[in-house]
């Protein structure tokens, strides 16, 4: 079945209801996000949940992300340059590397592939924007380990489905307001992926 990450937990009883139905829990704790927590909510989350918790990070020294996450996977949502790519090798953390959905980053699409056993986001390039789902589609025939986020709705879902990707990432989709997780809608994105299962 395709995996599921909800994304942008910031409160406990979020992440205890995304570990009884998600995969991967993401907690952004990078202060560009107006869902931040602090670093020190992982240590909180991981005494509540049996699932890996992702720390989702924008800016900032892939030495100080590392260092500072106790997250079983850190998430850094930016392209990186070849050192900071050469730099993720030297790590034994499991890392998921965003890659936007533009033909334009092609190449270096390849080289995340290439270069690291990573899992890759395919996302939109610009916050707000669409999903390039076409471009999309291609990248995530050629490797196995890619997911895709941007956007993902009840309404919207099956789109992004039909793509078969091997994870989808869901945050605002799954909100009642901002930072705020509405349960029923977080149930009813798993019944969805389930009844997608059961169709193929």
């Amino acid at each position: 079945m395709i995996k599921i990450k909800f994304c942008g937990i910031s409160h406990i009883e979020d992440a205890i209801v995304a570990s009884n139905y998600a995969d991967l829990i993401g907690v952004v704790t990078d202060p560009v996000s107006p869902r931040f927590v602090k670093p020190e909510f992982i240590d909180i989350v991981k005494n509540f949940v049996n699932k890996p918790v992702v720390n989702v990070k924008v800016k900032g020294k892939i030495n100080d992300i590392v260092n500072e996450s106790k997250a079983d996977y850190v998430q850094i949502h930016r392209v990186l340059d070849m050192e900071e790519i050469e730099d993720i090798l030297s790590y034994n953390k499991k890392f998921i590397l965003y890659v936007p959905s533009s033909e334009k980053y092609y190449s270096y699409f390849k080289t995340i592939v290439n270069k690291t056993n990573h899992l890759i986001l395919i996302d939109s390039e610009k916050k707000g924007e669409k999903v390039n789902l076409e471009v999309s589609k291609i990248w995530i025939k050629e490797y196995d380990k890619v997911g895709i986020g941007g956007g993902i709705t009840l309404n919207n879902i099956e789109e992004f489905l039909s793509l078969n990707p091997y994870w989808i990432d869901i945050s605002s989709g799954i909100e009642k307001y901002k930072s705020k997780k509405d349960h029923d809608k977080m149930i009813r994105i798993v019944e969805k992926v389930k009844e997608w299962k059961s169709i193929l």
